[in-house]
C-alpha cells in the first residue's frame, strides 16, 4: 500500500521543561499557525493546568511542526508575546491552550494575574509542609482579573505579605519575599528562621515544576505532507472523552448495588428541566455531598463520599436541583442554561432547597426571599469566577444557618460583603458574562418585552434568544462627545435581549431608525416595549436624542433599583 511519505516517519515524543518553552514562546522560537484559533481558556482552565503542573500530573502531549527554508507555514506568535524579527523554528499543532496559559501565567501578561497562598501547603502547627494529598489546591491558586473592580487588589505588594500570597510570576524571585514574609509573621528571629526555611522547602517541594515540569513533545519533521498535518491536526481537535468524577464515582459504588448510570437516567426522566438546563450528574453528587458534610470539593466528593450517604441524600438533591431550576426559570429570568449566570451556583441551592419546601408557609416564604437574596447578591458581587468549589461550600453551611436558624450566627459572603458601585455596572462590559446575564434576566423577570408581539420575551424561545447594540459602534463613533470614557459599544448597559428576526430586521442600524419604519398605530407598543427593557422613550431622552453617556446613565438609574429590589441591598453611588 502506498503512503503519503517518502519513508516511515518515526514520531517520538521528547521531554520539554515549562522553563525552556516559555523561554522558547518569548523568543518567538515556537509560534502558532495561523489557522489556529484564538486563546479561549477561561481562568479556571489556567488554574486546573497549574494545579496539573504543582502536582506533577500529565497534562497531555504536545505536537509540533518544524518549520525550515524549504517549509514555512503563515505563523502569529502567542498571545502576550511581543512583536518579533525572529522567524519560528516550530509551529504548535496541538497544545496551543496549555502553553498559552503557562506563558502567561509565568510571565504575568494577559489581563488575568495568578497567585497562590502559601498557608494552605504548610501545617503550621508542626511547622512541616504538608503532603500533596492534604493540600486543597481549589483555595491555593485563584486567578484575579486585573481591569474588574474588587474589594482587594492581591497585585499590591502590602497585601500580598498581609495574606500571604505571591503571583505565580514571581516563581523564580520569591527568596527575598519568604524572608520578608517570615519576619512579618514570627517576631522571634529564631522562629522567622525556622519558618524562612520551611518557606524555601515549600518552593523547592511544590513550585520546582513550575520551572521543571516536562511535557511530553512529539515534533513533526518538516518533511511531513501538509495533507498529513491537516489530518492529524483535525484529529486531535475533535477525539478524546474526559474521564469525569461520575464516571470514577459509578465504577466504585456498582459493587455496592448502587447504580449511578440507572439513578442519573431516572432523575432526568422524572425531572426534564435537569437535561433541559445540561446539569451535570456530576454536580447532583457535590449536591449530595454538601448536604452530608458541606463540602464541594472534588476530592472530597470522590474520596469521601459514601454508597450509603448517595441513597440517603441522592433523591432529595435531584429534587432539590429540579426545584431550583424550575425556581429561577419562573421567577429570576433564567430561561435556559445559555442564560444562567453561574451553573456551580446551583448545587448549595440545589443541596438546600427541598428543606425549604418542608418549612411552615410562613417559614418558607421568609427562606425563599432570603434564597433570592442571596442569588441575585452573588451574580451581582461576580461570587462565583473564581474558587466556586469552595464558594459552594462556604455558602451552604451559611444558607444552612441563615434559613433555617432562629437566631442566625452568619450569612452568606456575598449577601454580608455586598458591595456593587454604579459606577462598576456603567463600564461594565459583555465579556463579564455573570454581570452580562444577570442584567439580562433581571430584565426577562422585570417584563421585558418582544419588539414584535409586545408580549413578554420570557414567551419567546429560548434558542432564538440574543441581544443587539441599542447604539451601534458605527453610531457612536460618529457622535460628538464631552468626554471620551463612555464610547465603549461593547458595555452591557448597551445591551438589549431580541429574538432572531427582530436582530435580522435591526441588523446594524440604530433602534430610533428601526423604530421611525414602524406603522404609526406600532409607534406607542414601540415606545412601551422600549420601556420594559428599561429604556427611556420620550422625546428628549437619551435614545430619541442619540446621545450615548446620557442613554447610558438613564437605563443605570433604573438597573439600579431594580438590583436593589432583587438583592436586598444598597447600591453604592460614584458615577456622579
Amino acid at each position: 500500500m502506498s503512503s503519503m511519505f517518502k519513508e516511515d516517519p518515526v514520531f517520538k515524543a521528547l521531554p520539554e521543561s515549562t522553563g525552556s518553552l516559555v523561554v522558547a514562546i518569548r523568543k518567538g522560537a515556537i509560534a502558532l499557525p495561523d489557522f489556529q484559533r484564538d486563546f479561549v481558556w477561561e481562568p479556571r482552565r489556567t488554574v486546573e493546568l497549574l494545579k496539573s503542573i504543582i502536582s506533577r500530573y500529565p497534562a497531555g502531549t504536545l505536537l509540533t511542526w518544524t518549520q525550515n527554508d524549504d517549509v514555512s507555514f503563515g505563523y502569529r506568535y502567542f498571545d502576550g508575546v511581543s512583536d518579533t524579527e525572529r522567524r519560528p523554528n516550530r509551529l504548535v499543532l496541538d497544545g496551543q491552550q496549555r502553553l498559552t496559559s503557562i506563558y502567561q501565567a509565568l510571565t504575568g501578561t494577559g489581563d488575568h494575574k495568578f497567585f497562590i497562598r502559601v498557608w494552605p501547603f504548610i501545617d503550621r502547627e508542626s511547622g512541616t509542609l504538608r503532603s500533596l494529598d492534604d493540600v486543597e489546591l481549589d483555595d491555593a491558586i485563584f486567578a484575579h482579573d486585573s481591569r474588574a473592580r474588587s474589594r482587594f487588589n492581591p497585585n499590591d505588594p502590602e497585601w500580598q505579605i498581609e495574606n500571604a500570597t505571591f503571583s505565580v510570576s514571581q516563581y523564580e524571585r520569591l527568596r527575598p519575599w519568604f524572608k520578608a514574609l517570615a519576619r512579618r509573621v514570627e517576631p522571634d528571629r529564631d522562629a522567622a528562621d525556622e519558618l524562612e526555611e520551611l518557606l524555601n522547602q515549600f518552593r523547592d517541594s511544590y513550585l520546582q515544576p513550575l520551572e521543571s515540569y516536562a511535557f511530553p513533545v512529539v515534533d513533526l519533521p518538516a518533511s511531513t505532507p501538509l495533507v498529513a498535518v491537516c489530518n492529524i491536526f483535525e484529529t486531535l481537535n475533535r477525539t478524546g472523552k474526559e474521564l469525569t468524577p461520575f464516571d470514577l464515582l459509578t465504577a466504585k459504588f456498582y459493587p455496592l448495588d448502587v447504580h449511578m448510570r440507572d439513578r442519573w437516567n431516572a432523575a432526568l426522566n422524572r425531572y426534564p428541566l435537569i437535561g433541559e438546563f445540561g446539569v451535570e450528574a456530576y454536580s447532583l453528587l457535590q449536591a449530595v455531598s454538601l448536604r452530608v458534610r458541606g463540602t464541594a470539593q472534588r476530592a472530597d466528593v470522590l474520596n469521601k463520599l459514601t454508597a450509603q450517604e448517595v441513597r440517603t441524600h441522592w433523591d432529595a438533591a435531584v429534587a432539590g436541583m429540579s426545584d431550583t431550576l424550575d425556581y429561577l426559570k419562573s421567577q429570576c429570568g433564567a430561561v435556559s442554561s445559555s442564560w444562567l449566570p453561574y451553573s456551580m451556583i446551583l448545587v448549595p441551592m440545589a443541596a438546600v432547597f427541598t428543606d425549604i419546601v418542608d418549612l411552615r408557609s410562613k417559614a418558607r416564604i421568609e427562606a425563599m426571599e432570603k434564597l433570592g437574596h442571596f442569588y441575585w447578591c452573588s451574580v451581582f458581587s461576580e461570587n462565583y469566577d473564581q474558587g466556586a468549589n469552595s464558594q459552594a461550600g462556604a455558602d451552604y453551611r451559611a444558607l444552612r444557618d441563615w434559613l433555617f436558624s432562629e437566631d442566625p450566627k452568619r450569612l452568606p459572603e456575598a449577601v454580608e460583603k455586598f458591595d456593587l458601585a454604579d459606577s462598576d455596572l456603567l463600564m461594565a462590559r459583555g465579556n463579564r458574562k455573570a454581570l452580562f446575564r444577570g442584567v439580562m434576566t433581571l430584565l426577562i423577570r422585570s417584563g421585558a418585552k418582544d419588539f414584535k408581539s409586545a408580549q413578554a420575551i420570557s414567551n419567546t424561545a429560548a434558542e432564538t434568544l440574543g441581544y443587539i447594540r441599542v447604539f451601534p459602534a458605527k453610531v457612536i463613533q460618529g457622535t460628538a462627545f464631552e468626554g471620551g470614557e463612555l464610547r465603549d459599544p461593547d458595555l452591557i448597559l448597551n445591551r438589549i435581549l431580541v429574538d432572531k428576526d427582530t436582530k435580522r430586521a435591526i441588523r446594524d442600524r440604530h433602534l430610533v431608525d428601526y423604530g421611525e419604519d414602524q406603522e404609526e398605530a406600532s409607534q406607542k407598543k414601540f415606545a412601551e416595549v422600549l420601556e420594559s427593557h428599561l429604556i427611556e422613550a420620550s422625546e428628549g431622552g437619551g435614545l430619541m436624542e442619540r446621545s450615548y453617556e446620557t442613554f447610558l446613565r438613564e437605563r443605570l438609574s433604573l438597573l439600579v433599583d431594580l438590583i436593589e429590589d432583587v438583592t436586598g441591598q444598597s447600591i453604592v453611588y460614584e458615577s456622579e
